[in-house]
């Protein structure tokens, strides 16, 4: 499930949102295609990233490369791929505190671009998994991230296996100058291999909200440089049309791998996404409209676990 992309120490099905009825059938056939490589195993019990109460309370240290940072399809004027480090605290009692340092690896600029810290509550019984989290973001005053105009974010989600498909819903409420709720519906396939340790997960997800957020980001970052026909344009103002409307804002698809080597967990995660009902701006009795386009991005990294297992 979805906690952010530029935190994924946990096994991807629980930070992965994906889904659309529309293209449920897409996946359907992706599931039933004849790759007899990858069997319907279920991961072993003593992997020791499973969730099965057999674990004490343990510890993961991840480094991740983002290759850009998007925020329900949208992107910044510049490419800003990120490098981050990780430190995690699971509790057994399903408490979770997590914190991470980002390293802006971009042509255009480089140095340390944002803190991040949350903390949550996981519950977990057999295929149901469902929690809430809260994460606080301290970004660069410079910065001009596709995410930078955010403070923070509240989250509870839900998760279901059928086992033919794996269904993810959660609402979000984003911070800034203004708040956004964001609600998103997700489906994915599970295909295991080497006795679970491999796992690949072809997913479909939709996001639909508000668009406040992108009012203050556009009109403090991007606005001149990412709205089509927008010469010497100074300020978006009040003038963003429909931004409290409640409207259909991503698709993407994502094809999240991760294997499982001891302690240690490995993971790539390309997505492409596509956004949808672009930002318009009147300004002057002038209309513009955001620039939107189709992009891809992938994140790549590891983790390695921290903890004493029962005997």
């Amino acid at each position: 499930m979805k906690k952010g992309i530029a935190n994924i120490p946990m096994p991807l099905k629980k930070q992965v949102m994906n889904k659309t009825t529309f293209f449920t059938g897409v996946l359907v056939t992706l599931i039933t295609i004849g790759v007899h490589t990858f069997a319907q195993q279920q991961p072993t019990s003593d992997s020791i990233f499973n969730s099965n109460g057999k674990d004490k309370s343990y510890a993961l240290v991840g480094m991740t490369y983002n290759s850009d940072i998007v925020f329900l399809g949208r992107r910044s004027p510049v490419k800003s791929p990120y490098v981050s480090a990780s430190l995690s605290y699971y509790n057994k009692t399903g408490l979770y505190l997590t914190g991470t340092i980002s390293w802006l690896a971009s042509s255009k600029g480089k140095g340390i671009d944002l803190f991040t810290a949350s903390g949550g509550y996981d519950y977990n019984k057999k295929k149901f998994v469902a929690g809430i989290f809260a994460t606080g973001y301290v970004f660069n005053s410079k910065s001009q991230t596709a995410k930078s105009a955010l403070t923070g974010k509240l989250n509870a989600y839900a998760d279901y296996d059928f086992d033919i498909l794996e269904i993810y819903g959660d609402g979000t409420l984003y911070l800034s100058n203004e708040m956004d709720y964001v609600f998103s519906l997700a489906v994915s396939h599970n295909f295991y291999a080497r006795n679970g340790k491999l796992e690949i997960s072809p997913s479909f997800s939709l996001y639909a909200g508000t668009q406040n957020y992108f009012s203050n980001y556009n009109n403090n970052m991007r606005f001149g440089q990412h709205m089509l026909n927008n010469i010497n344009i100074p300020s978006m103002g009040t003038g963003m049309m429909g931004k409290g409307t409640f409207n259909m804002l991503d698709y993407e698809f994502g094809l999240p791998v991760q294997y499982l080597l001891k302690r240690f967990q490995f993971f790539f995660f390309p997505v492409y996404a596509i956004p949808v009902n672009a930002a318009t701006i009147t300004e002057n009795q002038n209309t513009y409209k955001e620039d939107l386009s189709n992009t891809f991005y992938w994140s790549l990294g590891v983790s390695y676990k921290i903890s004493k297992l029962k005997k």
